[in-house]
Parts: C-alpha cells; sequence; structure tokens
C-alpha cells in the first residue's frame, strides 16, 4: 500500500504554487477568487488521500453566496500534519498560535484545520465544482444552521442566530427538516426549542416572500 500523501508530485505542488500566484494577482471577485482557492487546496489535499470539508463561517459565506464575508477557511480533514506540509508546500506559513493554524501573507488567507471529525452528516456534505478540475465540499446546510444555534444557545450569540436564520431562508426548499428536528432533539431539550423558534420565523418569513414554500406540516 503506498504511503498516505505519496500521490502528490512535485507537479502537483507546482501547479498548485502557480495557480495561487495568478490569484494573487486576480481581479475577479473576491467572493469567487476565495472558491478557487480553496478549490485547488481541496484538490491537492485529496491526492494526498484526505478531503477537506469547509465548515464555520465560510461555509455560511458560501451557502448565503457572500453575503456573509470572513476570511478565514476552516477545513475538518483527517491528517493535519500532513495538510499542514502540503499547505507550507505550495506558500502558507505555520503561525505561532498553534499547530493547527497557517497564513498565505499574500493571498492574506489565514487557513485553520480546527478538527478532524465532522460534527454533523457526511451524507449531507455539499460538493461545489468550481472549475479548473477542482471541487470544494461543504458542511452541510442542516448541521451548519445546528452550528450557528448551539452558538445562539450556549453562548448567546445574537449573529450567529440570525445567520441560522438566513441560512433557513436562503435554503429552505433544500432543507431537510426531519433529519434538521431530530438531531437538535437527540442533543439538547434547549436546541431543540430554539430550533423551533426560528423556524417559525424562517416560515414567517418565506410565506412573506411569497415562495409558496411547503409548510412544515405538509405532507
Amino acid at each position: 500500500m503506498a504511503e498516505r500523501g505519496s500521490c502528490v508530485s512535485d507537479a502537483d505542488i507546482a501547479r498548485v504554487r502557480a495557480a495561487l500566484t495568478a490569484l494573487e494577482k486576480s481581479e475577479q471577485d473576491p467572493f469567487i477568487r476565495g472558491l478557487r482557492v480553496i478549490g485547488y487546496l481541496t484538490w491537492l489535499l485529496e491526492k494526498a488521500g484526505t478531503r477537506p470539508i469547509v465548515v464555520g463561517g465560510k461555509a455560511v459565506e458560501l451557502y448565503t453566496s457572500g453575503h456573509y464575508t470572513t476570511a478565514d477557511v476552516d477545513f475538518v480533514l483527517d491528517g493535519r500534519e500532513l495538510a499542514g506540509r502540503l499547505l507550507e508546500q505550495v506558500g502558507f506559513e505555520a503561525r505561532r498560535t498553534g499547530e493547527r493554524h497557517w497564513y498565505h501573507p499574500r493571498l492574506q488567507l489565514p487557513v485553520e484545520i480546527p478538527d478532524n471529525v465532522l460534527q454533523g452528516s457526511e451524507e449531507k456534505v455539499l460538493s461545489v465544482d468550481v472549475g479548473d478540475g477542482c471541487r470544494v465540499y461543504v458542511i452541510g446546510v442542516e448541521d451548519l444552521v445546528l452550528d450557528r444555534l448551539r452558538a445562539a444557545v450556549y453562548w448567546n450569540s445574537r449573529s450567529d442566530e440570525a445567520w441560522a436564520l438566513l441560512l433557513l431562508c436562503a435554503m429552505w426548499d433544500d432543507i431537510d427538516l426531519p433529519y434538521l428536528l431530530r438531531t437538535a432533539a437527540q442533543e439538547r431539550p434547549e436546541l431543540a426549542q430554539r430550533l423551533d423558534l426560528v423556524l417559525q420565523r424562517a416560515q414567517a418569513m418565506v410565506d412573506a416572500d411569497g415562495d409558496n414554500a411547503p409548510r412544515r406540516d405538509a405532507p
């Protein structure tokens, strides 16, 4: 069996370095440019045998098409040490703040790998084609809503509750409500109660927009 990471060649490293250098000078919309950067990093890390999944604020930005903005990219993946070596080979620098932070000075892009296990369903992960043979993997919107609501419940973060509401409204037709309700109920009553309140607000906002979305009690 080949050693993990051995499938990454010097040519692969050179390809990603060149692509990132080109993006440094790109005048593309920052949202699109950020997607391309993440896509190249994902391509490289997948060649090394691990799948990075975007979580946190950058995932909110992707689902809201840039209405929420953040410079940070948070990946969940298995193999932080290997990923760190590859990031450093394509221009990132390890930060002194810990072994899970890197920074690309010319792209002004911080990357963090906070965990190796996704807090959510792998089956719900969204795969987005960003061109040039690259993809981006994003935590499922249901799990992202729950992540924001946890911050609202446990840390009293009103802004995170607002983003959970926006995510629900933006993705209403695609939300798996049974999964969302079941997962919250299995975790803690406080989370399930907050979710119920936010769902009521989202339903009212969607109905007010005349979207003809199915109601929660619809079959």
